[in-house]
């Protein structure tokens, strides 16, 4: 597995950085603008759609529906059945694409009540150039579980690459001209490259075999159907906090959203690389031991996992928290965006990166349950973890601004990760679990300690070195995140964390249990775990 998730942390960190190189032509060009806002929030209606038909479950649904026909020798019946699945659905994401663009002007004012009409204007218009893409990202992630479940990487790893440049393409070809839509056109473009057809020549050559096939009846169809329907029912915060922001944020200033959503993406960073790299290697193995009933091997293929998760999202939410201005602003700060950007969007950070741990957690925590075939209970927690914090949704933001939201988000996460989290302790190894809770308390400790360390280091070091310039921001973080580093593995080492003490033998962490008949376990021709490129 270790092996699996440092090649899959190499292809979002690539992801990321592409990812950020895209926020940073949108920034420059445009800054934190009314129009920005329209085109981040012009991406609800195709999410929900996606969210809808469980497009971004993929990999939880399908590959083990796949995966099963090719362990029992029965791939011209999987090949049926992708037909099956490809095909309605296919047809079900085109009627609702079509349905959503007739409707765009109806649906726009509920995504963003606090938007006036022209600002409205844009968002339909900015929505109806991304809409269809979701019917390549649908159809391509069907593709890359077929290539996943052959342990095939590469082009998979490829698709959020091309899907970013595309966007960086679009924006620097016709965003002088025509503003926001010449990013809005390089979604399109890039989800049609990245997503669909390079991933359809991958699967092609994995040896794919697809004709139209509308069969409701087709086992594997009701198979994926009964998986991703709580998926579809629910509304969990993972999803729904996204949402929220671009909904209570249009109420505040021009920019709001903007600022939001900079400060989440760059909260991004240590989940994608960290968090959805491991919990997505990771869930073949679990897979494979939910298979044989064995529940006590899961949870210690599980804590492996989240124990290295927690020890490096820990640092990360340190280093993010103390060096929110200095990280934002040497990222975003040029062109049109404006020293107020930058601080807004670094007060938003500072408060998201409290979260950043909790994401990581719940990518390695959920897939523990979609590897026993539990999808509900994680969209039930989801769902009721939303319905909780909306109240603080609202009164959060009406008191503190893009910081009460932000802080919002946060405290859902935390309910959510550690209501999961007892959950599957109690379904798997029960109170014997508890003894994992109080290294996690280490790291956390270690965290929180550090992050005041690298405080005190920064007061310093604003006697020699600004922030509000680029060269004394990088000294600041080169400074900063050393100082924060090397106090968290002194005051992990303090604690008696075994975690931190482990670095030494980071193989010891990244390498899951060797259960006998395992993918863990040798196997004659045994590959990586198949990984997405979330």
């Amino acid at each position: 597995m270790g092996r699996a998730a440092a090649v899959m942390m190499a292809s979002v960190f690539l992801s990321r950085l592409l990812g950020y190189a895209r926020d940073a032509v949108i920034a420059y060009q445009h800054g934190a603008t009314p129009e920005t806002d329209a085109y981040f929030a012009a991406f609800t209606i195709p999410d929900f759609l996606n969210y809808l038909l469980a497009g971004g479950a993929l990999s939880i649904t399908f590959i083990p529906i796949f995966s099963r026909y090719l362990a029992e020798g029965r791939e011209e019946e999987g090949y049926r059945s992708f037909s099956a699945i490809a095909t309605v659905m296919g047809l079900a994401m085109l009627f609702f694409i079509i349905l959503g663009e007739f409707l765009a002007e109806r649906l726009v004012p509920f995504i963003a009540p606090g938007f006036p009409p022209d600002q409205v204007a844009t968002a339909v218009r900015l929505t109806r150039i991304v809409l269809p893409a979701q019917a390549f990202f649908y159809l391509g992630g069907l593709l890359m579980a077929v290539q996943y479940s052959r342990n095939r990487f590469f082009l998979p790893a490829l698709a959020p690459l091309v899907y970013n440049a595309g966007i960086i393409a679009g924006g620097l070809a016709l965003g002088r001209t025509h503003g926001m839509e010449g990013f809005a056109w390089g979604v399109l473009a890039g989800s049609f490259l990245g997503n669909f057809v390079i991933q359809a020549a991958g699967a092609w050559r994995t040896g794919l075999s697809f004709s139209p096939r509308f069969d409701l009846q087709d086992p594997g169809l009701r198979e994926f159907v009964r998986l991703s329907i709580p998926i579809m029912l629910g509304f969990s915060l993972v999803v729904v906090d996204e949402w929220m922001i671009r909904i209570f944020g249009s109420f505040l200033v021009a920019g709001a959203i903007t600022w939001l959503n900079n400060a989440r993406r760059l909260m991004q960073v240590p989940i994608g690389v960290f968090g959805q790299a491991s919990g997505v290697a990771s869930y073949p193995f679990l897979s494979a031991l939910a298979a044989r009933g064995e529940r006590e091997a899961l949870w210690d293929t599980l804590s492996l996992t989240l124990r290295w998760v927690f020890l490096v999202s820990c640092l990360a939410a340190a280093v993010f928290g103390v060096l929110s201005r200095e990280v934002v602003l040497v990222v975003f700060k040029r062109g049109a965006f404006r020293i107020e950007d930058t601080l807004q969007t670094a007060s938003a950070l500072a408060v998201f990166s409290i979260g950043i741990p909790f994401w990581c957690a719940q990518t390695i925590v959920a897939r523990g349950f979609f590897a026993m075939k539990d999808t509900w209970t994680p969209t039930l927690v989801g769902t009721g973890a939303w319905l909780a914090t909306i109240p603080a949704y609202y009164l959060l933001t009406q008191r503190m601004g893009v910081r009460g939201l932000a802080l919002a988000g946060t405290g859902g996460i935390l309910l959510y990760a550690m209501v999961l989290y007892g959950i599957l302790m109690a379904k798997t190894v029960g109170r014997k679990g508890l003894s994992e809770i109080r290294e996690y308390l280490k790291l956390a400790l270690a965290g929180g300690g550090a992050a005041w360390v690298g405080s005190l280091l920064l007061d310093r070091l604003s006697r020699y070195f600004s922030w509000e310039s680029l060269p004394g921001s990088l000294v600041r973080l080169a400074a900063g995140g050393a100082g924060i580093a090397a106090a968290y593995y002194l005051i992990g080492r303090l604690l008696r964390s075994g975690t931190v003490r482990s670095i030494r033998r980071r193989g010891d962490i990244l390498r899951p249990p060797r259960v006998a008949g395992s993918p863990g376990a040798a196997a004659p021709g045994a590959g990586p775990p198949p990984f997405t490129g979330e």
